[in-house]
C-alpha cells in the first residue's frame, strides 16, 4: 500500500444502487458494477464464476493455474496484501472486493475510491458458500450465484455415490509441507470442508474442530497418515520442503506412502482457491486421483 494520498472520484448520486450488508457494515453498490478490481483470490474465483471479468486483481507471486487463461488479460494492482492505491484509482473501479482478514486496514481508503465490499476471512470454517453468496449480491448476480451452489451440490452427490469404497470407509489425509515444517488440514480448513460433506473419514490428529489446520510432528507417523494422501504443494515454495519430506526415511513409512496412495494437489486450489470453482475443481481432484 503506498503512502501518498488517493483523491476519490465523484460517484454519480443518479447511478442505482443497492445495498449490500457484510463484515464492514452496509454499502450501497451499482445494480449493474461494470469495473471490478479484486484485491484477493477468493472475490476473483468467484467473479469469474459468476460471468464476470474484473479489471485488476491481486496477486499471490504467479496467477491461479486452475484458472488457466482467464486471468491473463487482468491488471495486476499489487502482490499479496500490497494493493498499489494509485492502480487501483486509475483503473476506475465501480466495486472493490475483498477480505477483512487480508485487507481490514485499507477498507477506509479502499472506499474512498469505490464501493468496497468485505467478507470475514479466508473460507474457513465451512463459510466460503456464504462468502460466494455475499460477492454475488455485490455483483448483482445472486440468482446466478444460488443456480451454481444447487450444481456444485448435484456435482458433489454424483461423487459421493460414484466412489468405491464409499468415502465414509477411507481415511483421509490432507498434508502440506511447508517451510516451516509439517501441516495438517482440518476439517474447518477450505479444502477439509469439502473432505467433510463428502463423507471421507479423517484420522485422529487431523479430525479437530477447534482450528484449521494443525502442525504435525516429524516423530508422529500417526498424524499424517491414512488410506489416501492429498499432498499441498505451492509451487512458490521452490520444491525444497516438498522433497526434503519425502526423502525423510519416515516418509516412506507411512501406509498411505507404502500402497502408493499419495495424490499431490496445487495449493492454490486447495488452499488459497477458497471459493466455487476451486470447490469444484477439488472435487476433480479427488475423482481423479481415487479413480
Amino acid at each position: 500500500c503506498q503512502p501518498q494520498s488517493v483523491t476519490p472520484p465523484v460517484i454519480d448520486p443518479t447511478v442505482p444502487t443497492r445495498s449490500v450488508e457484510h463484515v464492514m457494515g452496509t454499502t450501497q453498490v451499482p445494480l449493474s458494477p461494470e469495473r471490478v478490481v479484486v484485491i484477493d483470490t477468493t472475490p476473483l474465483d468467484a467473479a469469474l464464476a459468476l460471468g464476470i471479468q474484473p479489471v485488476g486483481t491481486i496477486r499471490y507471486g504467479a496467477p491461479p493455474g486452475y484458472l488457466e487463461d482467464a486471468v491473463q488479460d487482468i491488471e495486476v494492482v499489487g502482490e499479496y496484501n500490497q494493493p498499489n492505491l494509485e492502480t487501483i484509482l486509475r483503473l476506475e473501479p465501480d466495486l472493490i472486493l475483498g477480505a477483512k482478514s487480508i485487507s481490514e486496514r485499507l477498507y477506509p481508503r479502499l472506499s474512498q475510491i469505490a464501493p468496497t465490499v468485505f467478507i470475514q476471512g479466508f473460507g474457513r470454517n465451512w463459510d466460503w458458500k456464504n462468502n460466494f453468496r455475499i460477492f454475488a449480491k455485490a455483483l448483482g448476480r445472486a440468482e446466478r450465484a444460488e443456480e451454481l451452489l444447487a450444481d456444485y451440490q448435484q456435482q458433489l452427490l454424483a461423487l459421493n455415490t460414484a466412489l468405491d469404497p464409499p468415502p465414509e470407509n477411507i481415511t483421509v489425509s490432507v498434508l502440506s509441507s511447508t517451510p516451516r515444517g509439517l501441516v495438517g488440514s482440518t476439517p474447518k480448513s477450505f479444502s477439509g470442508s469439502i473432505l467433510q460433506e463428502l463423507g471421507f473419514a479423517r484420522n485422529a490428529t487431523q479430525g479437530s474442530e477447534d482450528e484449521s489446520f494443525v502442525r504435525l510432528s516429524r516423530e508422529d507417523l500417526a498424524g499424517p497418515d491414512g488410506d489416501v494422501i492429498f499432498l499441498i504443494h505451492n509451487a512458490a515454495w521452490r520444491n525444497a520442503s516438498k522433497e526434503k519430506f519425502m526423502n525423510d526415511r519416515l516418509w516412506s513409512q507411512l501406509e498411505a506412502v507404502q500402497q502408493d496412495a499419495v495424490c499431490e494437489v496445487a495449493g492454490d486450489v486447495w488452499s488459497s482457491g477458497r471459493s466455487l470453482l476451486a470447490a469444484q475443481q477439488i472435487l476433480q481432484d479427488i475423482e481423479q486421483c481415487l479413480n
